[in-house]
């Protein structure tokens, strides 16, 4: 399925580009904004500003609410677009290619980075199903009132970008992250096939024992808890290592329902490795042995 924010990024003149970037920062502060403060952003005056806003709305990067007066908000393609246009510009990127899979929070697309190596591009989409849920369930987003899906979306990926990054220095197994734009992440392609489609592993026991070594070490030396791992979001390379990636439910050791979210992503594991490889581990001793105690 191809991503309109890409598709129509050629048509878009920089002083286009701008105005989405002046909606968007007008919707720091209000839900829709108005054609004034647009105007005034990018120094035209209304009647120039007008025409640039209907070509945009065309392409179906705004959307245009009218009620005691008129204003604009961002569509997703619209963040899109900002998005991949600011990777272009930094040099992060320089292509982008077919959509790699769908998630119930993202989607993700092959790309090529400016050596013409092949990248994964993460766009996170999260709340455009479950907003209010998505509030209640993460912590980044406690103390915040006014939050739009794109803003809790940027919010998402800059949590998993960080959480990605300080995996990656500690040498854990993930993908190494390479850059990020509002909500899109860009990481390393890691060639290999999902845990979750292999019939047969080498040897699942050693499978099994590293995936627990990763969350043992992430617990008691990065003191963080990945909160959403099971077989769907490991992938085996070819040397038959488990990379372990989707870090956006990722919180702290310190944080008050880590130890809750440790369990079940070891109760995750152990159940899948029962049911499919026939190996069966004591769920409270390795819930010990993982927090140490």
């Amino acid at each position: 399925m191809s991503l309109q924010g890409a598709k129509v990024l050629k048509e878009l003149s920089q002083i286009a580009i701008r105005t989405l970037t002046a909606i968007e920062t007008g919707m720091r502060r209000s839900e829709y904004v108005d054609i004034e403060t647009i105007a005034k952003f990018i120094k035209y005056n209304i009647s120039s500003t007008e025409k640039i806003l209907q070509k945009c709305h065309k392409l179906n990067l705004i959307h245009r609410w009218t009620g005691h007066y008129v204003g604009y908000e961002l569509t997703i393609h619209g963040y899109d677009a900002l998005a991949l246009n600011a990777l272009y510009e930094k040099g992060t990127i320089r292509g982008f290619g077919r959509e790699k899979g769908v998630g119930k929070e993202s989607r993700v697309y092959y790309g090529l980075d400016a050596n013409d190596q092949e990248v994964i591009l993460k766009f996170h989409r999260v709340g455009f199903t479950s907003f209010h849920q998505f509030k209640k369930k993460r912590t980044y987003t406690a103390n915040k009132q006014h939050l739009s899906e794109l803003y809790v979306s940027r919010l998402s990926a800059q949590t998993e970008y960080q959480w990605l990054q300080h995996a990656h220095k500690m040498g854990l197994d993930v993908p190494k992250p390479i850059d990020w734009n509002r909500h899109v992440i860009v990481e390393e392609l890691i060639l290999g096939v999902d845990l979750v489609k292999l019939k047969k592993l080498t040897d699942p026991e050693a499978t099994l024992h590293a995936i627990l070594d990763f969350m043992k070490i992430a617990w008691q030396e990065g003191n963080f808890v990945h909160g959403d791992l099971s077989e769907h979001n490991i992938i085996m390379n070819y040397d038959e290592i488990p990379i372990i990636f989707d870090f956006p439910q990722t919180i702290s050791s310190k944080e008050q329902n880590s130890i809750e979210l440790l369990e079940r992503d070891i109760d995750n594991i152990l159940t899948f490795f029962e049911r499919k490889h026939k190996i069966s581990l004591d769920r409270k001793e390795t819930i010990k042995v993982i927090l140490d105690e």
